[in-house]
């Protein structure tokens, strides 16, 4: 091989969103699906390489500012380069642009609060030291990542781990106060759900938003590799060790196998949420949750069927299947959290005792207390529709700001 040619630098182009002077994958599916995208923050939204996913319609406006063209999408031919097959072919499933349209009450509900959870979580971590990936955060076959977030480019420490778990947690407590019948239950009944969901809601947050089996990726731009535990101590180390293999081959592998859609996702967080056989819950309220549980059961299967007709039970079936791996793992972290404070091992952080491990009835004189998050007003904005992604201020450690003057705003499963 020529001296010259071994001498040249292999050139690495920046993430810009066009590869190739070729447009992105993004732009390219919209024209040739002909979707139409509809933005609820006065098309203000912010669009780089950590946001390019919260909203498709400002995203695919900047594509056309930025001079990508419909006239350069070259449509679908036959593999010989000549006209239209004319054998028959099956539409491909919906993507996530086109379920939305086809919502239910109950499930377009659930997306508002999921939509509103994560605009304060990237508010939270926005200005995060941690700087973003320098990739565009595409998978291998060049489509987006599952991740609304940047890709993590740091592994986590047990200081990360501690700090992302306490602020999902308590923004898991502001989703619970807008979701029926939780507002309308007794303290006692919801500091049981709020108990009975936790270690859950650990899991299946960074489940979802990691796009591959390699690792776990947390909202705070870092990440948990297979074999990472070895690199940290105490109890980081031993609540992790055996659970983020489990993680990745059982909930994280069968997401992406099914290409899990965040309308379907929102259903499973509702239903491991309202579990009306939890331990200890009234009568009154277990009729009540079960009624709700019913009704997203119900939604997330006319969903199924709209975007997938022909595969709907298996797929159906196959989400609901996550469950009982989800509680396996719930029930290896309480017991790894258990071993941990008992032994001494290490420092248990107070506010993962307090949703985890610590009696309901324990009023000890923990940092936070749940039964004050669970009085005070709702710490998310009150209606998405009036927010703008930039205006959305950064949560403080503890979540406990006051209301805007519109109060806090309830959604309904109808």
């Amino acid at each position: 091989m020529p001296a010259f040619v071994m001498s040249r630098a292999r050139y690495v182009p920046p993430a810009t969103g066009t590869k190739y002077q070729l447009t992105d994958g993004f732009f390219r599916r919209t024209v040739l699906r002909d979707q139409k995208f509809t933005c609820r923050f006065k098309h203000q939204c912010v669009v780089d390489k950590s946001m390019r996913c919260a909203c498709r319609c400002c995203r695919f406006n900047k594509c056309v500012r930025v001079g990508m063209k419909r006239e350069a999408i070259q449509f679908e031919r036959d593999p010989t380069g000549g006209s239209p097959s004319k054998r028959s072919r099956v539409s491909p499933a919906p993507g996530p642009e086109q379920a939305t349209e086809n919502q239910t009450p109950v499930i377009a509900a659930l997306m508002d609060m999921e939509h509103r959870v994560n605009q304060e979580m990237c508010a939270r971590y926005r200005n995060s030291v941690i700087q973003p990936a320098t990739t565009t955060g595409l998978s291998s076959d060049g489509e987006p990542s599952t991740s609304a977030f940047s890709q993590p480019n740091k592994p986590c420490t047990a200081e990360d781990l501690n700090e992302i778990s306490r602020t999902t947690l308590l923004l898991m407590v502001e989703w619970a106060k807008a979701l029926q019948p939780f507002p309308n239950l007794i303290m006692e009944d919801k500091i049981i759900l709020l108990k009975n969901y936790a270690p859950q809601h650990l899991i299946l947050m960074p489940a979802f938003r990691s796009p591959d089996t390699t690792r776990v990726c947390l909202f705070n731009n870092t990440y948990m590799s297979r074999d990472q535990s070895n690199e940290l101590n105490g109890f980081a180390a031993f609540k992790t060790s055996n659970i983020t293999p489990r993680v990745l081959d059982e909930i994280v592998w069968p997401m992406r196998q099914l290409q899990m859609r965040e309308e379907e996702f929102v259903c499973l967080k509702a239903l491991a949420f309202l579990h009306p056989e939890a331990k200890g819950l009234s009568v009154q309220s277990q009729t009540l949750v079960r009624e709700a549980r019913n009704k997203v059961l119900k939604a997330l299967y006319a969903f199924i069927v709209e975007n997938n007709r022909d595969e709907a039970p298996t797929r159906y079936g196959n989400i609901l299947l996550l469950a009982p791996a989800l509680k396996a793992l719930t029930q290896l972290l309480i017991e790894n959290m258990t071993l941990t404070k008992f032994f001494g091992l290490a420092e248990v952080d107070s506010l993962l005792s307090e949703f985890i491990l610590d009696d309901i009835n324990d009023q000890s004189a923990a940092p936070v207390s749940l039964q004050a998050h669970l009085s005070s007003p709702t710490s998310l904005p009150s209606s998405i529709a009036s927010q703008v992604v930039t205006g959305i201020s950064p949560l403080g450690g503890n979540l406990m700001v006051n209301a805007d003057a519109s109060g806090s705003t309830v959604m309904t499963i109808l």
